[in-house]
């Protein structure tokens, strides 16, 4: 292989490791995400619960009003009784009477069916303040790990900067533009072994008279369908 060839190589498996540092780096914040989306669909369903609370807690109120409106109602009228004169009086007396009595008796089931929900309804805001807090410690305990590795990863990638700049240094500037034009456009890979006539990048047979060059290893070379700079792979063969 021809020494800048090799010197590209080199380079090229810096530039790899940089990359894959910094994938990794940009995949940390997954599972934070996750716990915020999670904590963000626990609160709006606390929300939830709480308006439907403050809205029955309101109903609830309205029928103990009407209930002691109609108890006051009740009240007033069985005190008419003693005063009816005739039984038409009388028996449409009793009719509000019991009208009065049926209604209220529906008041005092909704109010029971009423507080059973409020009481759930409570139950269920509990649970899922208590879900919130951990959904929300669990976040913070992510966030301090998102740091520390993202610390880690940029130091290790601060010495493999290092190094490239170092590496990129004996390469010759014409040669190292080819290479980082092709690298951006490669997925990061600008240089590929030949194995027997096949571009190891890109598994395309190259043509024989060009692998035959190749192997000559006097000039670089590109592979004709995927344009990354080429070098033939020699395998000992005992």
């Amino acid at each position: 292989m021809k020494p800048e060839l090799a010197i590209l190589v080199r380079l090229q498996g810096i530039d790899l490791e940089i990359r894959k540092f910094n994938q990794e780096k940009a995949s940390l914040p997954e599972h934070f995400n996750a716990l915020q989306e999670q904590l963000l669909s626990k609160e709006a369903e606390c929300d939830r619960l709480n308006e439907r609370l403050s809205e029955i807690q309101k109903r609830k109120v309205d029928i103990e009003d009407e209930f002691e409106l109609e108890n006051t109602r009740l009240a007033r009228s069985q005190k008419k009784i003693p005063y009816v004169k005739t039984n038409r009086e009388y028996a449409a007396l009793q009719k509000e009477i019991n009208e009065i009595k049926k209604a209220n008796t529906a008041r005092e089931d909704d109010l029971l069916a009423i507080m059973e929900e409020i009481s759930s309804l409570q139950e269920e805001i509990k649970v899922k303040k208590k879900e919130i807090t951990q959904n929300r410690r669990e976040m913070k305990a992510e966030q301090k790990r998102i740091e520390e590795l993202g610390a880690e990863i940029d130091a290790k990638i601060a010495i493999l900067t290092k190094d490239r700049e170092a590496v990129s240094q004996k390469v010759r500037p014409d040669l190292l533009s080819k290479y980082n034009f092709i690298r951006d456009r490669r997925g990061g890979v600008a240089v590929a072994a030949v194995s027997e006539g096949v571009c190891c990048a890109c598994n395309m047979n190259i043509p024989p008279q060009l692998y035959n060059d190749l192997l000559k290893e006097e000039k670089i070379f590109t592979c004709p369908s995927c344009q990354r700079l080429i070098y033939a792979l020699k395998v000992d063969k005992k």
